[in-house]
């Protein structure tokens, strides 16, 4: 509710300034008459050179905060791996990098023939069951 306020608060502000600033311009219209249109050119002249100046300052110090930021990278840490292989198995790199992932990962898709390869390993299975309930599972 504050900021609100406080907003708020520099909206009138500002709205009042820019009233005065009319006001003025009308009372130096009136005044100058003749000359007032020249006195204008200069004074936006004035103010587009030193609006330039400002922003051309700020451009720079972006231009060069951004390159302080891109240009400083930090250094690699190196890891013990997390796979160590004591076996006499040699692991292709493929599986490797699968198994680096570590314990919690999980593949995502599926072999393109795993319906095959389950009906292959369900029948399988079923040749080791009694011959009368083979038909059962089977089914």
């Amino acid at each position: 509710m504050r900021i609100k306020d406080e907003v708020t608060y520099l909206h009138r502000k500002k709205q009042s300034l820019k009233m005065q600033i009319y006001n003025l311009h009308l009372q130096l219209a009136n005044s100058w008459l003749k000359f007032w249109p020249h006195i204008q050119r200069a004074i936006d002249e004035k103010l587009q050179k030193e609006f330039s100046l400002r922003y051309k300052t700020l451009n720079n110090k972006l231009a060069r905060l951004a390159q302080q930021q891109t240009s400083t990278k930090t250094p690699k840490h190196s890891f013990y791996p997390r796979v160590v292989n004591m076996t006499d198995i040699s692991f292709s790199e493929p599986k490797m990098t699968i198994l680096q992932k570590g314990l919690k990962y999980n593949t995502h898709s599926k072999p393109k023939d795993w319906l095959q390869t389950l009906a292959l390993q369900a029948e399988t299975a079923i040749t080791l069951l009694p011959q009368s309930e083979r038909e059962v599972y089977r089914k």
